[in-house]
This record gives C-alpha cells, sequence and structure tokens, in this order.
C-alpha cells in the first residue's frame, strides 16, 4: 500500500465527512462495542439483579394449593330424545364447566361458608371492619371478587380432569379453600341435578295428563270417523268390502262362464232342431226318460209287429199296441219339449245369475271406492292418535327417568386429589426474578453500552478515520503495558526506547508500516501533529525516526514544541544547544544536533521549556534549518506542538512536507480534531494520513476480534 501526499483543498474533508456516515452495525460490530463497554453491561446487570433480589425479599409470599377433580360425562337430559347416552363430553363442555367453577355464585358459596367477609387478605382491612347488613353484602361481593383473581381453573391435558387453584398468603387457608372451591362446584352439580329432576318430573306429569287426554280425543275421532263413512275393517287386510271383492268376482267369472256353456247347448239344440227334429238334440239323446220311452216304444212296435203278422189290423190286442205306441211317441214328443224348454231355462237363469253377481260386483268397487276416499281422512286422523299416542309414551318415561334422577344424589363431579399444605411458597419465585432481572440488566446494558457507543465522539477504529474524518488511514500503534515497558535489566522504560532491545514487536511493527505508507510519496520533511495535547507526538516522532534509522535512513528529529520541550525530558538529557539556539543563529545545526543511541539518528532538542511571543518558526530562520536539513539526512521528522491553540503548529505543518496526524484511541473528540483539519486546509498544507495511537491491543483497531493474541505471541518469540 503507497500513499500519495495529497493536497486537500479548502473545505473538500469537511464537505467529505459531513456526508459519510458511519459503518454499518454488524455482529463484529457488536462485539465490540460489548468488549468496549463490558463495565457498564457489567454495572447494569448487577444493579437490576440486586434490585430484583431485594424486591423479591420485599414481595409477600404465596402459596398455591392445588385440587383435583374428574367431571363425570354428563348422562342424557331427560328431555334430549335425539341424544346418545354415551356420547363423548366435547370441549366446550369441558369449558362450560370451567366458567362454571369461575362463577360468582359457587365463590360466593365458599365466602359465606368460611368467612371471608371479614378476612382482611380477601375483603381488605377497611371493608372487613365496617359492620350492618349492607357493609356486610359489600364485604361479601369484595372477598368473593378477590377469591375469583386468586382463582385459577385449567383443564389437565384434554382430559375430564381440572386442577383448581387458589392463592393465599396463608398455607393453611390456601389449601382449606382450594378444597372447598372443589367441594362446592361438586355440590352444585347433584344440586342443580336434583332441582332440574323435580322440575321435569312436575312438567312431565301435566304434560303427561295433556298427552292422554290428547291420545284419547285422537283415538275417538278416528273411530267416530271410521264409523261415519262406514270403513269397517275385517278379519284379515283391508275392509270387508274389499275382502268380499275377491270371492263375487269369482262368483261371477263361474256365473258367466255356465251362461256362456248354457247359451252354447240352447243354440246348439235350436239349430239342431231345425235341422232334423228334437230327436235330433243332444240332451234329449242323452236323457234316461227319452231312452227309458224309446226303449218301451221300440218294444211296443216289436210287439206290435208279431201281432201285426199273426192277426189283422182290427185285432184288439194290435189295436191296443198302435195305442201304446202313439202315447209313447206323444210321451217322448212332451219330454223333448220339456227337455228343450229346460235348456232354456237353465240358459236365463245363469244369465240372471251372472248379471245379479255383476251387480254386486259393482256396487263393492263403487263402496270401495267411497271407503278409499274417506280412508285417507281416516288415515290421517289415525296418524295424528299415533302420534299423540307415541308422545303420550315418551313423556311416561321420561316422568320416570325424571323420577329416578330426583332420588338419585350421584354428583356429576368427583374429587380425585385434595389441595394440600405446601411447606414453601409458590410465589414470588425468587431465583426465577434474579434471573429476570439479570436479563433484564443484560438488556438493558447493551441498550446503555449501544446508547453510550451512538453517542461516542472519539475515534476507536481505521474505519472511523476515513468516514468520519475524512483521512486515509496510515496505521495503529499499541498501548504498551508495564510488563513491556522494561528494558534488557528489568528497568521502566519508555515505549521509544523498547525499539533498541526489542525491535521486533508490534509497537515496532506499527512504525514500520507507517514509514512504508509514507516513504513512497517523496515526503522527507514530516510533521508529527495532534489534536490536543497527551497523545503521543513525542513518543511517536522518536519511535518513528528510530525505525526509520533502523531501517538504513538518515534521520534527524527536530523537537519544535518549546514550550514543553518533551524530547529532552523523554531521554533524560540535559543538551547546551538545540532548536532555538539555531534559530537564533547562535549555533549551528551541526553545533546542535545529539546523535541517538540508534546509529543513523540525529535529535535536535530543546533545551528547556521556552515561553516567548516570538514567532521563531515564521522568520524564515526554520525554512533555512529545514534547507540544511534536507541536504544531509533522508528525512527529517518534526515534533510539533498541539494544533488547538498553539500558532507554531500550523507554522511548521505549512513547512513540512506532510504532516501525520495523530489520533488517541478513544480518546480525542471528533469536533475537535474537525477544527483542527479545517485550520490545516485554510494553511494548504498537506496532511499524509491518520495514525492512532495508544490502542487497546483488543480493540478492533489491533485485530482484536481476528488475531491479536497469536499477532503478540508471534513477536514475542
Amino acid at each position: 500500500m503507497t500513499l500519495e501526499p495529497q493536497h486537500l483543498p479548502q473545505g473538500s474533508r469537511l464537505d467529505q465527512s459531513r456526508h459519510i456516515g458511519r459503518k454499518p452495525v454488524t455482529l463484529v460490530a457488536l462485539g465490540a462495542t460489548l468488549r468496549r463497554r463490558w463495565k457498564v453491561i457489567g454495572a447494569m446487570i448487577l444493579v437490576c439483579t440486586l434490585v430484583a433480589i431485594v424486591g423479591g425479599l420485599l414481595i409477600t409470599p404465596q402459596y398455591d394449593a392445588v385440587a383435583r377433580i374428574r367431571i363425570t360425562p354428563a348422562k342424557q337430559a331427560p328431555l334430549d330424545f335425539d341424544t346418545a347416552k354415551d356420547g363423548p363430553l366435547d370441549q366446550a363442555l369441558v369449558n362450560t364447566e370451567m366458567a362454571t367453577i369461575r362463577s360468582r355464585d359457587i365463590a360466593r358459596r365458599v365466602v359465606t361458608r368460611y368467612g371471608l367477609q371479614g378476612d382482611p387478605e380477601f375483603a381488605g382491612p377497611a371493608v372487613s371492619a365496617r359492620r350492618g347488613p349492607i357493609a356486610t353484602a359489600h364485604a361479601i361481593e369484595t372477598a368473593t371478587s378477590a377469591v375469583l383473581r386468586q382463582l385459577t381453573v385449567l383443564q389437565q391435558e384434554k382430559s375430564y380432569v381440572l386442577t383448581i387453584g387458589l392463592r393465599s398468603r396463608d398455607p393453611v387457608k390456601a389449601a382449606r379453600l382450594a378444597n372447598a372451591m372443589a367441594m362446592a362446584y361438586i355440590d352444585s352439580t347433584a344440586d342443580l341435578q336434583t332441582s332440574t329432576a323435580t322440575r321435569q318430573e312436575q312438567s312431565g306429569q301435566t304434560a303427561l295428563q295433556r298427552l292422554g287426554g290428547e291420545a284419547e280425543a285422537a283415538e275417538a275421532s278416528v273411530a267416530r270417523y271410521r264409523a261415519d263413512s262406514g270403513i269397517v275393517q275385517g278379519g284379515g287386510v283391508g275392509t270387508i268390502n274389499e275382502q268380499q271383492v275377491v270371492p263375487v268376482s269369482q262368483q261371477l267369472a263361474t256365473a258367466k262362464a255356465e251362461a256362456a256353456a248354457l247359451r252354447s247347448n240352447v243354440a246348439a239344440a235350436e239349430r239342431q232342431i231345425a235341422a232334423g227334429g228334437s230327436d235330433t238334440v243332444s240332451a234329449v239323446l242323452s236323457a234316461p226318460a227319452i231312452n227309458d220311452l224309446r226303449r218301451q216304444r221300440t218294444e211296443a212296435e216289436r210287439q206290435r209287429a208279431q201281432l201285426a203278422a199273426r192277426y189283422g189290423d182290427k185285432f184288439p190286442a194290435l189295436v191296443q199296441s198302435n195305442q201304446q205306441i202313439v202315447a209313447l211317441d206323444q210321451q217322448i214328443g212332451l219330454e223333448q219339449t220339456r227337455i228343450i224348454e229346460g235348456l232354456r231355462s237353465a240358459a236365463r237363469s245363469a244369465a240372471a245369475k251372472a248379471a245379479d253377481l255383476q251387480q254386486q260386483l259393482d256396487a263393492l268397487k263403487q263402496q270401495i271406492a267411497l271407503n278409499r276416499q274417506a280412508a285417507v281422512r281416516a288415515d290421517s286422523l289415525q296418524r295424528k292418535a299415533d302420534a299423540a299416542t307415541a308422545a303420550y309414551n315418551r313423556m311416561a318415561g321420561t316422568v320416570q327417568q325424571a323420577a329416578q334422577a330426583q332420588r338419585s344424589t350421584e354428583p356429576q363431579a368427583r374429587l380425585l386429589e385434595a389441595a394440600v399444605v405446601l411447606a414453601r411458597p409458590t410465589y414470588p419465585n425468587r431465583a426465577a426474578i434474579a434471573v429476570a432481572g439479570m436479563l433484564a440488566g443484560f438488556v438493558l446494558g447493551i441498550g446503555a453500552a449501544a446508547t453510550t457507543e451512538a453517542l461516542q465522539t472519539t475515534i476507536r477504529s481505521p474505519e472511523e478515520i476515513e468516514t468520519m474524518l475524512g483521512l486515509r488511514f496510515v496505521g495503529a500503534v499499541p498501548q504498551l503495558g508495564r510488563r513491556r515497558l522494561v528494558d534488557e535489566n528489568g528497568r521502566s522504560c519508555t515505549p521509544a526506547e523498547t525499539l533498541r532491545h526489542r525491535p521486533v514487536s508490534a509497537y515496532a511493527e506499527a512504525f514500520r508500516t507507517v514509514r512504508t505508507v509514507i516513504r513512497p510519496g517523496g515526503a522527507k520533511v514530516i510533521a508529527i501533529g495532534s489534536t490536543l495535547p497527551s497523545e503521543g507526538k513525542t513518543t511517536s516522532a522518536l519511535s518513528l525516526a528510530r525505525v526509520m534509522a533502523l531501517s538504513g535512513d538518515r534521520v534527524l528529529l527536530i523537537d519544535c514544541d518549546v514550550r514543553r520541550a518533551g524530547l529532552a525530558r523523554d531521554l533524560a538529557c540535559s543538551p547546551m544547544l538545540g532548536t532555538l539556539e539555531v534559530l537564533r543563529g547562535e549555533a549551528t545545526l551541526a553545533q546542535a544536533v545529539c546523535p541517538d543511541t540508534i546509529a543513523g539518528l540525529d535529535l535536535l532538542y530543546v533545551c528547556a521549556p521556552t515561553f516567548t511571543p516570538v514567532d521563531l518558526f515564521d522568520t524564515g530562520a526554520m525554512a533555512t534549518l529545514l534547507g540544511q536539513a534536507r541536504e544531509h539526512y533522508d528525512h527529517v521528522v518534526l515534533d510539533t506542538p498541539p494544533l488547538l491553540g498553539i500558532a507554531d503548529a500550523r507554522t511548521l505543518a505549512k513547512l513540512a512536507d506532510g504532516v501525520l496526524l495523530l489520533v488517541k484511541w478513544n480518546a480525542t473528540p471528533v469536533s475537535a480534531i474537525d477544527t483542527a483539519l479545517a485550520g490545516l486546509e485554510q494553511d494548504s498544507a498537506v496532511v499524509l494520513g491518520g495514525v492512532l495511537t495508544m490502542v487497546d491491543t483488543h480493540s478492533e483497531a489491533m485485530g482484536g476480534l481476528y488475531y491479536s493474541s497469536r499477532y503478540n505471541r508471534y513477536y514475542e518469540q
């Protein structure tokens, strides 16, 4: 990395720094903040923890007694006909029972039973001391509200088990009241069940009488309508008329068949008579009487034939035989006529019977149609009667259940675990309060650290030099502890002295970095400046000069702080000639310089602190001195006074090729540095960059977040 000396136009750095914000907040930055402000955080944690502990000790101890009850799933209510008796208890019912336990009625029972209206813990000292009906009622309500505030009711793991907790200052009282709340709820469920069953039985008896009358009236109405409508039920299915239709239909079919057969026989007989006489009629031929008469006629004809063959026509026996044959023919003719008329009469009788049966069937069908029309109304009345009867039967069952419930005293909940007297208070949890106080202190400490960090006006990191000051960062010089400020003999020494016996160290490496950064720029005369006193100018100037000399450069270190003469004091020497003598012309540069213990480094001291109104550095003598030094030395280092308040520093800055501005880590205010830089810009001085001095070795500027411990061990080897 190289750094070219840069002449900043007037006002340019200030304009730039106004528009450059701080670096973003990261975990790394937060960690650095916590390390820097650990004392603030620790103090806040300590204070908050102590406050929490003291507060926990001042809180009155409270005891939480817990009783557990199990809710019995509610049986089917007497009037709930559509609810399954074995249905599971849902969450809504559990919530309802929990709300019942939290009700004022249950709490009021406990208050009045144990006289909590006179207990100062629940009713309050002022309320419990009052007397009179109104005051007592007010005390009861006040104590009831207090009991409800101290009461907790929780469901245990989505089950039928409920925990009833009650808090009190007295452990015995807490257990007694928790058990009392549980028993008051259990008793209330039994009372509610009995009173509900009583009311249901009373209302059920009234409803039962009403439903009985309605059922009787409905049945009577059905019977009366059926009688008026002629709807008479038979022994089987359907009405009597409906039952008669089938046999009448069967008889009608038979009669029609018979009539048809008889008509067919009559028609056939008539056709046979027309064709050949009645002798050819089948009914005549098959008649027994006709056959008997024909047999007799055949016999008579045989006898006549015998007589005719033997006797004459006048023979009496023959005449008698002829007469017998004529008589038989007449009888046969009469019998034939009678048979034919019988067929006709049977046919007419069968037709009449069929017609009569048809009339009966038509009358039955008409009556059935009328009955069916009336049956619609009868069925409606019957359904009403059946509904009334069913309602009566259900109500009778309801009344019976209500009577049984009234006689039963089984509650809807039972006590699983009674509350016990606790040996230790459950509130306050002093350990938890202390931990909470510690956490609160940690949070407040972080907030205080962040606030302090946000309000800080000093420089602590290379990024802040670049972003807040608008300067290039050159290097960071660590703060050396007492353990490191010793020489090879174990005696105390200055930081610059450590370069002689410990040339390889983090401190020496810091100035080598500064030399490496500024050397390629060609700046031979380098002014070491700071905003305020005690920022390490003299020590840094001597250390930088020695590091340059150790690197092979010829270097001249000039002490320009005439008011302090710090270089001679730090090196514990008393020179006779120095910077003032050379500037006054009382000595030459060669006469006034003193060699350092490091080869290649010459020192020009201020012999003693001097306070003079004369501007020694703006008379041309200082420019002449620097011109001579440029010819004999590779680098000239000027130890200047503070930039604020001392005019000599600005004059020397203009004479130098560049100014290294020292900034004390976490000490110098940014506003003061801005003012000093503004003066340098007005004088057109070249600012080479900024150097952090006296940096904490564990800080971010020294790589404390990454490798500082390893880095230090590396230099100790």
